[in-house]
């Protein structure tokens, strides 16, 4: 569960604030700001969007709820590497998936765990949660761009999408 951070004109907007703390595998792509996030799968590597590989090594920061404030829950390291799927197009964002190594084991906590991986596909009509640092209104307010986790739980089934999927897509 990633979710890219969007053009000051197109940003995500709606869900909710999840309770604080409730999400301990979603973590923020830093370069003085959150740019991209991604999610923790194991103490060592975080699963984003290719599109949201920089030129050069980030901070990645786990443990975070309000990306404004320190908490004391946080924890940030430096990557080591990263990992596009060979197959990305940055003109098409096929395949437009990426591993990112870090450059050290994070801490598992309450506060950092990686993602419960789903055993199987989800059934047509369950009810998915996504994660990021969106807005919970339209507003060109920098702290309400960013400032704490939210939730949008939508999925309508494959069977509704699989018109708009194809195989290149992940």
């Amino acid at each position: 569960v990633f979710v890219s951070a969007l053009e000051e004109d197109d940003k995500i907007v709606g869900g909710y604030e999840c309770p604080k703390n409730s999400v301990p595998y979603q973590v923020s792509l830093f370069t003085g700001y959150n740019f991209c996030g991604g999610t923790l799968l194991s103490d060592e590597w975080v699963l984003s969007a290719a599109h949201c590989k920089p030129k050069s090594n980030v901070e990645v920061r786990l443990g975070e709820h309000n990306i404004w404030e320190h908490e004391g829950t946080e924890q940030y390291i430096m990557s080591a590497k990263f990992i596009r799927h060979p197959d990305y197009n940055s003109r098409t964002q096929d395949s437009d998936i990426m591993l990112i190594k870090l450059s050290r084991p994070a801490t598992l906590n309450s506060f950092v765990r990686p993602a419960a991986l789903p055993t199987k596909c989800a059934n047509d009509g369950t009810m998915c949660k996504i994660s990021g640092w969106g807005s919970l209104r339209a507003s060109n307010d920098e702290r309400s761009r960013g400032c704490t986790p939210k939730f949008a739980i939508t999925f309508p089934g494959s069977k509704t999408l699989w018109h708009l999927v194809e195989q290149r897509m992940y």
